[in-house]
């Protein structure tokens, strides 16, 4: 079995969609940002999970009628508690900043969406007596740690950049922001057991000429919905305390009529989340044996593309050089993890002997 090089590349653009889903928010004015998260999670995690299985599921109905009821709803609950870590995860960014938040959710929802699949289905010892996974498990080793450091020197960045600036900072309070750091990683490795739960439905789906490459949108039929109907209540709450309900008509918040494109920018943004998950049920399908290492591949991309393009968009230019060494050092084990990920998969699907 060769290196997996298509399966990374397709892991590796799915990544970088996730890396760049928040950035048409910039281009959103006289909006909240709930009102934002509205339009992208409404995309991302309802509109597009239900048109992708209708157009790529044939006799949906039919798939649906023959498929276990238990498996459909566990993924949606698991889903569910996906959308509630979404909402921690936001909330840890108000307490910690961005950089701690991603590399400790990220982080930990690398780690356990490695172990937690196996685990659950009894293989967790098949997985670590072979040299394979034992590579895969070196790789998100290694992976962590890049992670780890990268909220480390993003910190740092933080601080730095403030100082620059004179600018006052929001308050940092980690006896807050790190519980619920810890909340939304955990939650948000739930995700890809939601994923696995809808196995069922996919296999009836694959029986009735599904797509291989698409059959992951049945999977999010349960898995996205869930996600999105555990946060809309909170998320129109939230707007309805600020006042700024009519905004998801169109509205700005000033009462006066918001720019046409605040709509499409945030379906946009909703449309690179869900690109996602598509190169990444891609990318999982070529991954062998070892598809579960696929989740802590994804995860730990997702920080490495998401670090590259703050580089590029100079966030890190005016940080000191130790900063800037610590960032790069962090992006080297990142790269380093991927290829270890590789590396223990093709060893996994190597002949005997080989």
């Amino acid at each position: 079995m060769s290196f997996p090089i298509l399966g990374i590349l397709l892991h590796a653009i799915g990544a970088f969609a996730a890396a760049i889903c928040f950035t048409p928010q910039h281009r959103v004015h006289r909006w909240t940002y709930e009102t934002f998260w509205f339009w992208m999670s409404l995309a991302s995690w309802f509109l597009l999970p239900v048109i992708g299985s209708l157009l790529f599921i044939p006799d949906l109905a039919d798939v649906l009628a023959s498929s276990p009821r238990e498996a459909m709803w566990k993924s949606f609950g698991l889903g569910a508690a996906y959308g509630f870590g979404g909402m921690a995860f936001g909330f840890a960014i108000r307490h910690v900043g961005y950089s701690i938040t991603y590399a400790l959710a990220v982080g930990i929802s690398a780690v356990l969406g490695f172990f937690l699949t196996p685990l659950l289905q009894g293989k967790l010892g098949e997985i670590t007596g072979s040299a394979g996974g034992n590579a895969v498990l070196a790789g998100v080793a290694i992976g962590f740690a890049g992670i780890l450091l990268c909220g480390v020197a993003g910190r740092k960045k933080d601080v730095e950049v403030k100082n620059s600036a004179s600018n006052s900072d929001h308050p940092f309070r980690p006896s807050i922001g790190i519980p619920l750091c810890i909340i939304a990683g955990v939650l948000s490795a739930l995700y890809s057991i939601a994923l696995g739960s809808a196995d069922p439905v996919a296999e009836q789906a694959l029986k009735r000429g599904a797509n291989p490459e698409l059959v992951m949108n049945v999977r999010f039929l349960f898995a996205s919905t869930g996600a999105f109907f555990s946060i809309l209540p909170i998320t129109l709450w939230q707007l309805a305390r600020k006042s700024t309900l009519r905004e998801i008509t169109g509205t700005g918040s000033d009462g006066s009529p918001a720019p046409r494109t605040n709509i499409l920018w945030g379906c946009l943004a909703g449309l690179l989340w869900y690109l996602q998950f598509i190169f990444y049920g891609m990318g999982h399908n070529r991954m062998e044996s070892l598809g579960v290492a696929s989740w802590p591949l994804h995860m730990i991309m997702l920080i490495l593309f998401s670090t590259l393009v703050a580089i590029l968009r100079s966030e890190w230019a005016s940080c000191s050089p130790a900063t800037k060494r610590l960032i790069t050092f962090a992006i080297s084990l990142l790269v380093l993890s991927v290829l270890v990920i590789g590396y223990g998969n093709h060893l996994n699907d190597s002949p005997p002997g080989h």
